[in-house]
């Protein structure tokens, strides 16, 4: 992954906390149907989950697990340093 961010779990009372607190910065806190992910700087200790390996961040970043935006996601695969242009089909959920 880039340096310069990474990708942990966050729990719900966490993600709840960083919300209302407004500590978020420069960090993207993602709905997806495995949970709460939060892209992090690095160093910046934010979230309380297990940080996530790049294989685990390409298969959690995907359109299918994702319950937000596509720009969102979009975003936080670039900040992470994956492929960040999904394939358009991927993205309207077409096979083709």
């Amino acid at each position: 992954m880039q340096g310069q961010f990474q990708i942990r779990r966050v729990s719900k009372q966490r993600a709840d906390e960083l919300k209302k607190s407004g500590a978020l910065g420069r960090s993207l806190l993602l709905d997806t149907f495995n949970g709460f992910l939060l892209i992090e700087p690095v160093g910046s200790n934010l979230g309380d989950g297990d940080f996530l390996s790049p294989e685990e961040a390409e298969y959690e970043l995907q359109p299918v697990w994702h319950l937000g935006p596509m720009s969102a996601l979009r975003q936080a695969r670039k900040r992470l340093g994956l492929e960040a242009e999904i394939e358009a089909g991927q993205f309207s959920g077409s096979s083709v």
